[in-house]
Parts: structure tokens; C-alpha cells; sequence
């Protein structure tokens, strides 16, 4: 894995530490990183469901 230096706004990483329960800022970011790539997925796969269903449809 490539090591990348960035500055974090330390109260969010805190925040997101808490939420999330996990123990240093590698791992926070990280499951962080897998969490948005999991919603965002979720939510196009909701998206293209609701866009093949009968809710899309034209009322006639």
C-alpha cells in the first residue's frame, strides 16, 4: 500500500473515531474510505432499481 500524507481536520477524525469505534487514524480513514464506497454503491444499485421498477412508470 502507497503511504500519503494529508492534513485531517482532527476534530472530524475524532468525531468519525467515536462514531465508528475504531482505535487509531489509519484505520478510521480507512473504514471510512470503505464506508463511502459502500453507500455510494448501494445507493447507484437503489437508483437503477427505481428507475427499472413500476414506480418510474408514467401514469396513464
Amino acid at each position: 500500500m502507497r503511504t500519503v500524507r494529508i492534513d485531517l481536520d482532527q476534530r472530524l477524525l475524532a468525531a468519525a473515531a467515536d462514531i465508528m469505534g475504531t482505535a487509531d487514524s489509519n484505520a478510521t480513514v480507512n473504514e471510512a474510505l470503505r464506508r463511502i464506497v459502500v453507500h455510494e454503491r448501494q445507493l447507484r444499485n437503489l437508483e437503477r432499481l427505481m428507475a427499472d421498477s413500476v414506480f418510474s412508470a408514467e401514469p396513464t
